[in-house]
């Protein structure tokens, strides 16, 4: 006895959570939905193929749709039972303003975020929030395109206090939003 697998095209089967179904069906009524399957390990693409498949019924026990997608697969970069991570690409928003999600905290009056001014102080600002995708969200009102905001070490900012900025290369998690000496920082 032997089971034979399909390398090309090959299937990969995922579910997503049943709040996404409305947009989904929408989408695949205008045009075809991309979906790139990517190393869970490195987070390289592997591939891209198409949504071919919607499950008819939400799973009542986890709340989520199982879909599936149809890829090529003429390199064989995907192997049947491997697993994979995937992004199912809905919509395409050209004009957006976009932060590190890791700018974005959560304050008594919701989503903020601390912008460095021009003059190297700190401005808590509160923002109005969109998706995010990877390791980005898209701020709808709140900041303007071009303004600079602290990635880390938010708790230990207050509004007003000086911020020196280091860059990415050289700065460690714990120095991105160091107060210049002198200044006391509080948390807010």
């Amino acid at each position: 006895m032997t089971t034979v697998k399909q390398l090309a095209p090959i299937y990969v089967t995922f579910a997503v959570p049943e709040s996404y179904l409305t947009a989904i069906r929408r989408g695949l009524a205008e045009r075809q939905l991309p979906v790139t399957a990517l190393d869970p390990q490195t987070g390289k693409p592997l591939g891209t193929g198409q949504l071919t498949f919607v499950a008819n019924s939400v799973d009542m026990t986890t709340g989520t749709i199982t879909l599936k997608a149809t890829f090529p697969n003429d390199d064989r970069a995907l192997w049947p039972g491997a697993f994979v991570d995937v992004i199912l690409k809905l919509d395409n928003e050209p004009v957006v303003t976009v932060v590190p999600a890791s700018a974005v905290t959560i304050g008594q009056r919701g989503p903020q975020v601390f912008v460095v001014k021009g003059d190297g102080t700190a401005d808590l600002r509160t923002v109005t929030t969109g998706r995010t995708v990877g390791q980005e969200t898209i701020i709808k009102d709140g900041i303007q395109p071009g303004e600079r905001v602290v990635t880390n070490g938010q708790l230990r900012l207050s509004p007003g206090a000086k911020v020196l900025p280091k860059p990415a290369a050289e700065a460690t998690p714990a120095d991105h939003a160091t107060p210049a000496p002198g200044a006391k920082p509080t948390a807010s």
